[in-house]
């Protein structure tokens, strides 16, 4: 009896020692017998629910139960020798003690927002709490732009200093509990300053941070600019344009360049947004409104006098101040002025001359050379450093004082004596003379002569008693000795002809031919041969060429005989435009 419970205690301690120290070596029966024998037997916490078993030794064994009280454990094995051995659970019935980590110091109390710098003094602007003795934290931003400081701690901000006293009091600058910092006044004409203090809710620390808030960005312009086509201006704006971003949404109707020129191209509208690099909301919008430009020189006007055209040349004037100049070339006998129109600078090397209106009853052409100078003008800066180099002299009524009769009869003239003179005459629809009754255009010194002309003053072909006995003639004179153009237009009417074939050779000879051929390649007038038309005859063409040696063409525009009808104006002005542009701006 002893004997066999001898067995049956040390099989029990065996499987004690199994489940207490998983992973322990085993302990050899010997040990567990003596252990027995000296009364230190082990109890467990629990005992597994087990059905004893008996080995084919006779040595009793234990099976636990499918289902655990507790965690499951492995199933008691047999060894060959017959001692029952147990695996090791998966999961050990205690974790293992782990031994703390001990405590990581606190970070440096920083500010980490990016190009920051730190370094003591250099608080420009700051006459309120100006931080001295320690390093600063600066940072540059604008008006527009809040700046969001990031701290290496949680932190309580302050508005610490300011450009005064009273600036800090009216909050203009304001520091949200999250450390965002907004500048409440957005001036266009100067800064804001600020210290912001920071001050860590870990450590205590404080850390202090200077901000320069740049100007609003802003346009002396204004918002709205209005302009007419083809005009310009340039932008002012209070930042360098070389620091500005500008984008138009609508290049067809406006453009801004580089340097701030805002052109307008065509009538309707675009919106101009510019913004301050670097700067997420330093930005305005500006609104260009493109116009037709209404034009001084009207078209529509059926008779186109000298008081109109003397108006209007003084509103070309003050329009195109720097662009253009006007001058008296002299007086007519009934004290009217021979007016000229300079295009361009008075020192040029080359200058060019158009002249219309010699003949009183060819008044249209002064309408027409009138209102093509305007469009010359309206285009200048595209031709600017042409103009440095060409002057354009335009002449648009050489005989005032003929052209006052054909438009209006000799109750347009001043003068009592002149004005009966013409009264005998008459026929002043289609006057051709001075108030006088002499032909401007047969009282020039090359070709002079009385011979199958009138004898006597009229309307149409008096030469006059002598060469150059008129006013006009000598101020027509004067002036092109002066200026010694390179080449001239002379503008008449009536045939859309062209008379360049005068009798010389050489040089000039081809010159003339190739104003003349260049003319009719825009206006298709038919170019005359030599005839009677361009022989030496009195003529200010004849003087020009023959006297002078200058490259002059007659151009002879419309194609009914003179007054020509207003009708004819539209027609004459489309088929001549480009001509009169190249002339003035190319050749």
């Amino acid at each position: 009896m002893k004997r066999h419970c001898r067995k049956r205690i040390l099989a029990l301690c065996l499987f004690l020692a199994l489940i207490v120290g998983e992973g322990a070596p085993e302990r050899t029966a010997v040990a567990a017998a003596a252990s027995a024998r000296e009364g230190q037997a082990a109890t467990p916490t629990e005992e597994p629910t087990t059905t004893p078993t008996e080995n084919p030794t006779g040595v009793p064994t234990e099976r636990p139960s499918a289902t655990p009280t507790e965690e499951p454990t492995a199933a008691p094995t047999e060894n060959p020798i017959g001692v029952p051995t147990e695996r090791p659970s998966a999961t050990p019935t205690e974790s293992p003690t782990v031994t703390p980590e001990p405590t990581a110091p606190s970070p440096r109390y920083v500010l980490d927002n990016k190009g920051a710098k730190y370094y003591k003094g250099g608080q420009k602007g700051i006459r309120y709490h100006k931080v001295k003795g320690k390093k600063v934290y600066h940072i540059t931003s604008y008006a527009t732009d809040a700046v969001r400081l990031s701290m290496s701690h949680k932190s309580v901000f302050t508005v610490y200093g300011g450009g005064s006293k009273k600036e800090v009091r009216k909050k203009l600058v304001t520091v949200s509990g999250s450390g965002v910092v907004r500048c409440r006044k957005k001036s266009s004409d100067k800064g804001l300053y600020t210290v912001i203090q920071a001050e860590s809710e870990v450590t205590g620390e404080k850390q202090f941070i200077y901000i320069f808030f740049r100007k609003k960005l802003s346009c002396a312009n204004g918002s709205r600019i209005k302009l007419y086509e083809k005009h310009s201006e340039k932008l002012h704006f209070n930042y360098p344009v070389k620091n500005l971003a500008i984008s138009v949404n609508n290049k067809k109707k406006a453009r801004v360049d580089k340097k701030g020129r805002a052109d307008a191209l065509k009538k309707g509208s675009a919106r101009v947004t510019v913004r301050v690099k670097g700067s997420e909301n330093n930005q305005i919008r500006i609104k260009i409104i493109v116009r037709e430009e209404p034009w001084i020189v009207s078209i529509k006007d059926r008779v186109y006098n000298y008081t109109e055209m003397t108006g209007d040349l003084y509103s070309l004037r003050k329009k195109y101040p720097g662009r253009t100049a006007l001058s008296s070339l002299g007086k007519s006998w009934d004290d009217r002025n021979i007016w000229c129109l300079r295009i361009g600078s008075a020192g040029a090397p080359r200058k060019l001359v158009i002249d219309a209106a010699i003949h009183a009853r060819e008044w249209k052409n002064t309408q027409l050379v009138m209102r093509q100078a305007e469009d010359m003008l309206r285009d200048y800066s595209e031709y600017r450093e042409r103009f440095r180099q060409v002057c354009v002299y335009i002449i648009p009524m050489a005989n005032p004082d003929g052209v006052s009769l054909a438009q209006y009869g000799a109750g347009a003239i001043r003068s009592e004596k002149l004005r009966k003179r013409c009264e005998k005459i008459g026929h002043f629809s289609v006057w051709k003379n001075n108030a006088r009754g002499v032909n401007l255009n047969y009282n020039f010194p090359s070709g002079f002569s009385k011979k199958k002309k009138a004898k006597k003053p009229d309307h149409l072909s008096y030469p006059g008693k002598k060469k150059c006995s008129e006013k006009e003639t000598k101020a027509l004179m004067e002036f092109f000795r002066r200026t010694d153009p390179d080449a001239v237009l002379n503008i008449h009417s009536t045939g859309s002809i062209l008379y360049w074939d005068f009798n010389v050779e050489g040089a000039l000879h081809e010159r003339l031919y190739n104003l003349a051929a260049k003319v009719n390649s825009f206006n298709g007038y038919r170019m005359m041969p030599k005839s009677g038309s361009t022989d030496a005859g009195g003529g200010l063409a004849d003087w020009l060429v023959y006297g002078r040696g200058i490259t002059s063409i007659t151009v002879e525009t419309g194609t009914v005989r003179c007054p020509l009808p207003h009708s004819q104006l539209a027609s004459i002005y489309r088929k001549n435009n480009k001509m009169f542009r190249w002339f003035m701006a190319k050749y």
